[in-house]
């Protein structure tokens, strides 16, 4: 029953998921908008700097929900061509608010990745589970790598945990996952052939 339960609430929240984006997005283009039109009158000093936080308060805002409601709106498993630039681009900012304040997580993409077979349901839910699990474990101020990697005829997520960081096994397993199409290494290491099989 729980797990029943636990689908349906899934499938529903991911069904209302677009029209929330939408609603936010609409808010979030009217704070913008007015927060600019702000910006053009309000005085140096104080002013400016509350002003200037709020237009970055709202950019992160705008990040974090994005990021949460592209991964809300995914089914459960979708196989899919895609860049893996992109999809770690989406899923960064869902990861930074799982590492908290006290961590982080760095982004490191080259120019010109070439599009993959990935289930991008599956790497966010094996990158998120990563995060959390990890973070208990860290010291304060350490922060979680994810460098995107050209190699010969294949693309690779390198992750790099500071030193007392480990991946969980569960985390392992989802990575593993996550992997369909590629192969997963020690490290961890995901790599995914740019050309079709």
């Amino acid at each position: 029953m729980a797990d029943d339960l636990t689908t349906q609430r899934h499938d529903r929240l991911r069904r209302i998921a677009p029209a929330v984006q939408h609603d936010i997005n609409n808010a979030m283009m009217v704070l913008a908008s007015n927060l600019e039109l702000l910006g053009r009158s309000v005085a140096d000093g104080a002013p400016r700097r509350q002003l200037d936080r709020c237009v970055e308060a709202q950019k992160r805002l705008d990040a974090t929900m994005r990021g949460f409601l592209d991964a809300a709106r995914r089914p459960v498993e979708e196989p899919t061509r895609a860049s893996l630039a992109q999809a770690l681009r989406q899923v960064l900012p869902l990861l930074t608010v799982a590492a908290g304040a006290r961590h982080g997580v760095d982004l490191t993409l080259p120019e010109g990745v070439p599009e993959v077979a990935l289930d991008r349901a599956r790497l966010d839910l094996a990158l998120l589970a990563m995060v959390q699990d990890a973070v208990p474990e860290l010291p304060p101020g350490a922060r979680i790598g994810l460098a995107l990697e050209k190699r010969d005829g294949a693309v690779a997520v390198v992750v790099t945990l500071p030193e007392g960081g480990a991946v969980s096994d569960r985390a392992m397993a989802l990575l593993a996952e996550a992997a369909t199409g590629g192969t997963l290494e020690t490290g961890p290491v995901l790599t995914w052939p740019t050309r079709p099989a």
